[in-house]
């Protein structure tokens, strides 16, 4: 478009602006200027042709082929007239191919000036994503007619094109091509996701010039509009006026004002509602589950005299919102008929309430019933394999996105790196990244975190420097995740390096967590004063878990005086944390101090502190199994025990010596080495080896911090047992192998 145009199509604006009574609006705001998205019409290629056929061609020639060889045989197009069965056609999404192959036959058969047919196509690259297709056939028509605009501006906006939707809007009009009332609806539809008031206003003043404001359908428009842009006054100003409303205008006020946040207004135009459908409802009942009155919620869900799905689905996610758990699954059992979304609510909720197996549960019954999951269904259920540890399951659900297609969009990318970290496979973590077509700044995170998990530093050092080669700036989870990955080694220096590097060059604050990482490492490396010092200094309260690494590291160094004063500390903060007595009775039991061990634990007694009990768990043929300590419960306890016991004779022939120490019970030698013994994470193992061949590695979690004890007794079953076994306890991966951990015991 050349400087003439431009000036044309910013004269038009104004005039058209300048012209419409619109003074009596309460809402008018200073001198009109036109937006430059409205104007900018210059990358819009229009090519002029003086052949009204060969300008609907598009390249298109190599794609004529006869009707039998269309890819849609089960039409016979002798039977039915050609201009119908087009039609017809072209009302379902195509693949690219098919659009091409309809769009010569159109050419084939003569009807690129069929109005009806051709407009009908545009339609059809709307409904197939297809918009780059349909804008370089409307490119090559000279003279596009109203109907070509209104389906292209149709579907930028279906497709979430929202700009290039008025761009085309202010071509049409550059044009002088009159719009009609079919036109504005969708303009406005833009405009209000847009949030671009000033522009919406403009086209208000536009509706009025052209006489076309007495038509409910651009009355109602005009009022989701200016509700969606934040001005429910506005919009009651509008509906005031309207002399006859309908339904479809109360349900939108009333759904404008919840839009809004003015939730009593939106109650109260409820109540004089002349008439009310299902969508009058829903509104009422979706507001009341969002706000959290679930029992106002309720209550108008069991007064309503119809229901469709939004409405069951609507309670539904009410109830998942505040975690009812048991309620959203009564609710979901009576559904007559469930879609995907009913699905993905109820297994959403499950996952973030952390019932794990119940979500797995659920996402196989999804699988047997009429409905097929999606990529929310998946990004949803891959959490709960994270969680469990249940790598083969992860797998299979990995396998399935890929045998039906699902979108690999970053979110399913982000989630399948995620399990697979958490699972223990890192390889398989990386290979998911490297494949991943979208790389954003959460999924770069991801992978760091996952790296720094395992140990893996120096690879996450390099995803970091591929990450700021991308051109995507680090937030401040991904220092944490470096900062780990510099703690989970011993990198000081170089964890020192990108503490400063987070102020210094991209000017991140550092929060509570960077601390505790700094804290972490500086403690783990034998630093204590430095650590100790550097909490004193914290800009902010410090945290009681930056006050629980120091304790940790305490113990993994011995400094009694100072794990008493931090003790002291954490106790203050936190007098029912069970940790933090665990942790200061076995820093006094490996200092040989054990009466001060016996009196923290009676002290712990004496005020109602119980110790969390220890949980693995293990996937074996696809089923997770949980063991907590001296846990009978398993279907094959007899067996477990048995092997167990044979293990033990076994590595302690080889020299192994119960760690005494991690022993809390106050009993007399024998019992705590039957305590240690009786570990869950033992038991997971011990189901393992008589549960799986010799080349398949065991994958336990765990949910508490590995004792010294079961890290040396998984060392040595590693080697004499010859599996590689992999541990994920609350802080990192421990990778056994031949004898030795990847963390070179150092955790």
């Amino acid at each position: 478009m050349n400087a003439t145009d431009s000036q044309q199509v910013n004269s038009w604006f104004y005039l058209s602006w300048q012209s419409s009574s619109v003074d009596h609006l309460p809402f008018q705001s200073g001198p009109f200027k036109a937006h430059q998205f409205l104007i900018d019409v210059s990358n819009t290629s229009v090519a002029h042709s003086s052949n009204p056929t060969k300008e609907r061609l598009f390249p298109l020639m190599a794609c004529l082929s006869p009707p039998s060889t269309f890819p849609l045989q089960a039409h016979n197009l002798d039977s039915k007239p050609t201009e119908e069965w087009l039609l017809s056609s072209l009302k379902s999404p195509k693949t690219p191919m098919q659009l091409k192959t309809f769009h010569a036959h159109i050419i084939k058969t003569n009807l690129t000036q069929n109005d009806l047919i051709f407009g009908q196509l545009f339609l059809c690259c709307s409904i197939s994503n297809a918009m780059n297709y349909a804008t370089d056939i409307f490119s090559n028509i000279r003279k596009p007619k109203l109907f070509f605009y209104n389906a292209m501006i149709k579907g930028y906006s279906q497709n979430g094109h929202h700009y290039k939707a008025l761009q085309m809007y202010s071509l049409m009009r550059s044009r002088s091509v009159s719009c009609d009332s079919f036109t504005f609806p969708v303009v406005l539809r833009s405009v209000s996701s847009l949030n671009e008031i000033q522009t919406g206003k403009e086209l208000h003043g536009v509706v009025m010039k052209m006489g076309l404001y007495s038509k409910l359908i651009l009355q109602t428009a005009l009022i989701d509009m200016y509700c969606s842009c934040g001005s429910a006054d506005s919009a009651r100003f509008i509906f005031d006026r309207i002399l006859e409303r309908d339904v479809i205008c109360w349900n939108t006020m009333i759904a404008g004002y919840v839009k809004c946040g003015e939730f009593n207004k939106a109650r109260e135009l409820f109540d004089r509602s002349p008439s009310r459908n299902v969508s009058s409802w829903n509104t009422l009942v979706d507001m009341y589950c969002k706000t959290g009155d679930i029992e106002i919620a309720r209550q108008f869900f069991d007064e309503m005299p119809e229901k469709d799905i939004i409405t069951w689905n609507a309670m539904l996610s009410g109830y998942a919102k505040i975690g009812e758990c048991e309620s959203a699954r009564k609710l979901f059992d009576q559904m007559v008929k469930r879609n995907v979304v009913s699905w993905n609510v109820l297994i959403t909720c499950h996952v973030h309430n952390r019932r794990f197996l119940e979500a797995l549960d659920l996402f196989r019954m999804m699988q047997v019933s009429d409905v097929k999951p999606n990529e929310v269904t998946v990004v949803s259920v891959i959490p709960a394999c994270a969680h469990l540890g249940a790598l083969e399951l992860g797998k299979w659900i990995h396998g399935y996105i890929n045998r039906n297609h699902i979108k690999m969009d970053v979110y399913v990318n982000t989630s399948l790196i995620d399990m697979y970290g958490k699972c223990g496979n890192v390889e398989e973590a990386i290979g998911v990244f490297d494949n991943a077509k979208v790389k954003d700044t959460f999924l770069f995170n991801t992978m760091i975190e996952v790296l720094a998990m395992h140990g893996r530093a120096e690879v996450a050092f390099r995803i970091f420097m591929c990450m700021r080669r991308e051109g995507l700036k680090p937030n401040e989870v991904t220092f944490i995740g470096l900062l780990k990955a510099c703690s989970h080694v011993g990198m000081v220096d170089t964890g020192l390096k990108y503490f400063e590097m987070m102020r210094e060059e991209f000017g991140l604050t550092p929060k509570v967590e960077h601390f505790g990482c700094m804290v972490d490492l500086l403690g783990r490396a034998g630093h204590l004063q430095e650590a100790h010092e550097l909490i004193t200094k914290m800009p902010m309260e410090p945290h009681p878990v930056v006050w629980g690494s120091l304790l940790g590291a305490c113990k993994i160094h011995g400094n009694v005086e100072l794990a008493e004063e931090v003790a002291l500390r954490l106790v203050e903060l936190e007098p029912q944390s069970c940790g933090n007595y665990v942790l200061l009775s076995n820093i006094y039991s490996k200092a040989g101090r054990f009466n001060e061990a016996v009196e923290l634990r009676k002290m712990m007694k004496e005020k109602g502190v119980k110790k969390q009990p220890g949980c693995s768990s293990i996937e074996v043929n696809h089923v997770v199994s949980e063991f907590f300590a001296g846990d009978r419960a398993h279907p094959k306890c007899k067996e477990i025990y048995e092997q167990l016991d044979k293990m033990v004779k076994r590595l302690k022939a080889e020299g192994y010596e119960p760690c005494i120490s991690s022993a809390l019970h106050d009993v007399d030698m024998n019992e705590k080495e039957q305590t240690l013994v009786h570990h869950s994470e033992k038991l997971a193992v011990a189901f393992g080896l008589i549960s799986t061949d010799n080349r398949t590695p065991i994958r336990i979690v765990k949910n508490l911090r590995v004792c010294d004890d079961c890290h040396i007794f998984m060392k040595m079953v590693s080697k004499y047992y010859d599996r590689q076994m992999v541990i994920r306890d609350c802080s990192r991966f421990h990778h056994f192998s031949n004898g030795s951990c990847s963390c070179s015991d150092y955790w």
